[in-house]
């Protein structure tokens, strides 16, 4: 008899298992929520003009191993998959101040002092924090998740230095620079800067084959992700049997002492099988607590401490222009490192096909993301977390248009025209939000690492033997809330189902482990950190040497 799977949640973790499971011959049925997939990776069409949104800025790194892998197995049309028709080429991230030049990583390694306005010696103390980072297991587990990121490299550079690192935190981590902890930041630049899978692409209308590797940039799709993902996604996976359930929330579950009896969309009874919560993890610990019994088990305990911090406002918009503008550079990527609200932009046809609809009129669409919540305005002094909502778009104006490095560039392959010469036709911001004096929301609150929650990220499996988690929230290899630990999630739920599921796991450099496994030994020590044991010994040596002699 084939087991029967019920899913809750068609985000890219829910869909994931789901794909997973049904090649297995699983009978799996996906129940959502709102009326489409994807979740917080989804587009958006507006009905008034067709301007196409995102929910949010995302990108596809070097070790999104399987995130690539997955969709290498998904149809995009009869001519190939997503992964070789529907994948961009990197993208060029350069960082962008208002009274200075823009610097990009072209240098490899040698780019970040400039790129970060660092001296040498800032440099050098950089490295030697982000080197701890990489050389700490348990303590970086453990202490380091307590420690806030941008704290804890401030006392080390100056302040133009540490306010121009702080910037990428938002576009390249995912997370607020004022919440995102040293651990989580010294995980995302290690694999960024040190996996070992090189990803070959086909040759395309851009030139020839081409590899994407360590240090490269990052790739986003040809066209609005629900186009270029889901819709194809969905449609595999109902032809080969999934079952989808649209406008379907869960509401509860029914626990029996011993397994989940049933489950529960408002008043309709859900029977299966085996149960997977693939929802964010501010609804499933609400489902939870409707169920004592079951909120106390091992790993759904681990759910209302998860979300103390609250959800993250990460808030996505649009700058639709009427005349196209240009970029000498391709696929350019900005960071608007004086930006208050940490703003990131990128021009989506510098990579979306050229049939896809910019919307009405709309000849350059500019998609952008304010990536705090909490940082005072330029204008009106106010947070986004406490603006209008014009309020918003005028700050997102004023910030954009006040970077002086963007407006060289724009200068530069538009014939001397700047930016304020291009007319803008319309700031659009993601329609889900609600902004209030109160306090802005959104009907999916969103999760992201942040300090204290490595502690309590909860396994895929759970001590109730028929229900089990997956989502970006759970515990990867990949270790960052991020399109890959969302797959990663999807298939190690699946795999705790049936140990048939291949996980790809993230590379980690031999000597990387050996040191952090020492430094395992100096922290139960209660010893100070390899990096710092070692320069105390190495002063020590050079003491001796000069009393000796």
């Amino acid at each position: 008899m084939t087991a029967k799977i019920v899913i809750f949640g068609a985000g890219i973790s829910g869909l994931s298992a789901a794909h997973e499971l049904v090649q297995l011959g699983y009978s799996v049925s996906i129940y959502e929520a709102a009326n489409e997939p994807g979740g917080f990776f989804r587009s958006y069409r507006h009905p008034q003009d067709n301007l196409p949104t995102e929910y949010s800025w995302h990108g596809m790194g070097p070790w999104y191993i399987n995130t690539f892998d997955l969709l290498r197995h998904i149809p995009f049309n009869e001519k190939g998959n997503i992964y070789d028709l529907a994948l961009s080429r990197p993208v060029d991230f350069g960082i962008f101040p208002d009274t200075e030049k823009a610097e990009f990583y072209d240098q490899g390694l040698r780019s970040i002092p400039k790129m970060f306005r660092m001296n040498n010696w800032e440099f050098i103390k950089w490295s030697y924090l982000m080197f701890k980072t990489w050389t700490s297991g348990n303590r970086s587990r453990i202490k380091y998740d307590k420690l806030n990121a941008a704290q804890a490299w401030k006392p080390l550079i100056k302040d133009k230095a540490y306010k121009t690192w702080r910037s990428c935190f938002g576009p390249w981590i995912g997370s607020d620079w004022s919440r995102v902890s040293l651990h989580t930041t010294g995980a995302f630049f290690r694999k960024q800067l040190t996996t070992k899978t090189i990803h070959r692409h086909k040759a395309d209308k851009d030139g020839p084959g081409w590899a994407q590797k360590t240090g490269a940039g990052w790739l986003l799709f040809k066209g609005p992700s629900s186009e270029y993902w889901f819709a194809p996604w969905v449609k595999y996976l109902k032809a080969k049997g999934v079952s989808f359930f649209w406008q379907q929330p869960l509401t509860k579950l029914g626990f029996d002492g011993e397994k989940i009896a049933a489950a529960f969309s408002r008043e309709e009874k859900i029977q299966g099988d085996i149960y997977i919560l693939a929802l964010n993890p501010f609804i499933t610990a609400e489902i939870l607590s409707a169920t004592p019994a079951l909120e106390r088990q091992e790993e759904l305990k681990l759910f209302k401490p998860l979300i103390q911090g609250g959800p993250h406002v990460q808030v996505s918009f649009r700058v639709a222009f009427s005349e196209e503008i240009k970029f000498p550079r391709a696929r350019t990527a900005v960071v608007i490192s004086d930006s208050e609200f940490n703003l990131t932009l990128f021009a989506e046809e510098q990579v979306w096909d050229k049939e896809v609809d910019l919307g009405l009129n709309v000849k350059s669409l500019w998609t952008g993301t304010s990536c705090i919540s909490s940082a005072p305005g330029r204008i009106y002094r106010n947070p986004v977390n406490n603006c209008t909502k014009d309020e918003f778009k005028e700050e997102v104006k004023a910030q954009i248009l006040s970077c002086g490095a963007l407006n060289e560039l724009i200068k530069e392959a538009n014939n001397g025209k700047e930016l304020k010469d291009f007319p803008i036709m319309k700031i659009e911001v993601w329609h889900e939000w609600e902004f209030s004096r109160e306090g802005i929301s959104s009907p999916q609150p969103k999760w992201v690492n942040s300090t204290y929650t490595e502690a309590y990220l909860p396994s895929q499996k759970t001590p109730v033997p028929n229900l089990f988690l997956a989502g970006a929230h759970t515990r990867t290899r990949a270790q960052v809330w991020s399109i890959e630990g969302a797959v990663e999630s999807g298939r190690r739920a699946a795999k705790a189902i049936d140990g048939r599921v291949e996980v790809l796991d993230q590379y980690q450099p031999v000597w990387f482990k050996l040191l952090s496994g020492i430094d395992d030994i100096l922290y139960s020590l209660k010893a100070p950190q390899l990096i710092d044991s070692a320069l105390l010994v190495m002063v020590l040596f050079l003491v001796w040497i000069i009393l000796v002699r």
